[in-house]
């Protein structure tokens, strides 16, 4: 979906931080002489003085950041911040890459997913931030010998910290559950949620977008890895369920035709088809709530209600498959370290208050202001639009695991690859047991190429 929070924190395992420069900028020079034009794009702020910090990121300014750099600068009258927003797609973070490498000033980058970090890592283009962490006691979760993991580690060393955090939530139609006389347990799992998307799938409406996740909520960190990050662990026996789950949600139609979420882009636009009225359910995070929230463009009727990720055996511990995020870091360039580190201080711990409205929920949450945050995120029409509790329980559950990986080897092939697979075993091109041969198969061999 747009702008969502791509992937958990993750440690970086030796092979990943091994990639060769010319691997992880590839055809970055060729448009490095158009680099210095990117600056003017989506500011805030003047640019190339002293004194002036340079900001990327890919969220839009009216969304908090032009909010946050206001407060910033009132509380920092010596330093002034130039925001560009980039696109976080390939085309986005290629000029990013090539800025990076070129001459156009950064100091502050937000890195969206764990292979941006670690090519830019393996570049030698981010600072190390291990000390200044460390030295910051509100900081310590980010820290590389940190328990449980909240960010990416690269050979012992940090160079990211973390700005928000995304649980995975289920979103429903409320008038549609209501209407069914539905309750949804607190407990329920992964049955329970193919049996009420059944009840739900009416007419032209389906009970849901998709299936619910089962392998990373059953794995946990590392879900994708076997023998230590040597071989792949598709054959194992979460991830079949996992896609037996998605083929027989397809079968008795109780999940969107997934010829219809191609056709319609639905894993990116989802919120077009979901306040539409065209499925009841679906597993998303916070930002949707921009879209719930903005009527205007996405007209509906209907309340919305939160309930947790439906766990894969009931009454067994399970990991939430949501992530950190907006990871910020500092350019290995920037003639402004100290000013840039007093900036992506201010960020952090500073979220709470500005980037919540745009659905980014804070990486260090203060429990004392839940109903604040709460406020902030839903809006002004909250009790019109919103089954308000529901998301206060749901969002800020202290039970919450957020796995965090520690291996990285082939992970944007292994991505790509799955998405692949799934589309076919979704379209009935290929059975469940020639999806685990092939995503097997195919992962390994991406696995031994990468190391």
């Amino acid at each position: 979906m747009l702008e969502h929070i791509e992937g958990a924190s993750m440690v970086i395992s030796a092979p990943a931080a091994r990639l060769s420069r010319r691997r992880v900028l590839g055809g970055a020079f060729a448009i490095a002489a158009g680099a210095t034009a990117l600056a003017a794009c989506d500011s805030h702020g003047s640019s190339g003085s002293a004194g002036v910090l340079n900001v990327w990121g890919g969220v839009p300014e009216d969304s908090g950041p032009g909010d946050m750099i206001a407060a910033f600068e009132k509380a920092n009258p010596g330093i002034k911040v130039k925001y560009t927003r980039y696109v976080n797609d390939p085309t986005g973070n290629l000029k990013l890459d090539t800025a990076l490498q070129g001459g156009v000033p950064i100091d502050v980058i937000f890195n969206y997913g764990p292979p941006k970090v670690s090519k830019r890592v393996a570049a030698g283009l981010l600072v190390d931030l291990s000390e200044k962490i460390a030295a910051e006691s509100s900081f310590a979760k980010f820290a590389a010998g940190a328990t449980p993991r909240a960010n990416y580690v690269f050979d012992g060393k940090v160079y990211t910290v973390p700005a928000a955090r995304s649980p995975q939530l289920v979103m429903a139609n409320a008038d549609l559950l209501d209407k069914a006389g539905i309750e949804i347990p607190a407990d329920w799992d992964v049955e329970d949620y193919h049996r009420i998307a059944k009840q739900l799938t009416v007419g032209s409406v389906n009970g849901s977008l998709g299936s619910p996740a089962i392998g990373v909520p059953t794995l946990g960190p590392d879900a994708n890895y076997t023998k230590g990050g040597q071989g792949s662990n598709f054959a194992a026996a979460a991830w079949r369920k996992q896609v037996e789950l998605g083929v027989e949600m397809q079968n008795d139609r109780s999940a969107v035709p997934h010829k219809t979420v191609l056709a319609q882009k639905l894993q990116t636009f989802a919120q077009n088809a979901f306040l539409g009225g065209q499925f009841a359910m679906l597993s998303t995070q916070a930002f949707l709530v921009r879209y719930i929230s903005d009527t205007k463009q996405y007209p509906h009727s209907f309340k919305v209600r939160a309930y947790p990720v439906p766990a894969p055996v009931k009454g067994k511990a399970y990991w939430n498959p949501g992530a950190y995020g907006d990871l910020m870091s500092i350019s290995a360039k920037s003639s402004q370290k100290d000013a840039a580190w007093t900036f992506l201080k201010y960020w952090v711990t500073n979220a709470g208050a500005y980037m919540i409205k745009g659905g980014r929920l804070p990486s260090l949450p203060d429990p004392a202001k839940k109903a604040d945050a709460i406020s902030q995120l839903l809006g002004p029409d909250m009790t019109k639009l919103y089954d308000v509790d529901s998301f206060g329980a749901v969002l800020f559950d202290p039970a919450i695991k957020i796995p965090v990986d520690t291996i990285f080897t082939a992970s944007t092939e292994i991505a790509d690859l799955q998405t692949k697979l799934n589309d076919q075993a979704y379209l009935g091109s290929i059975s469940v047991d020639q999806w685990v041969q092939r995503m097997t198969a195919q992962s390994d061999a991406a696995i031994r190429k990468a190391s």
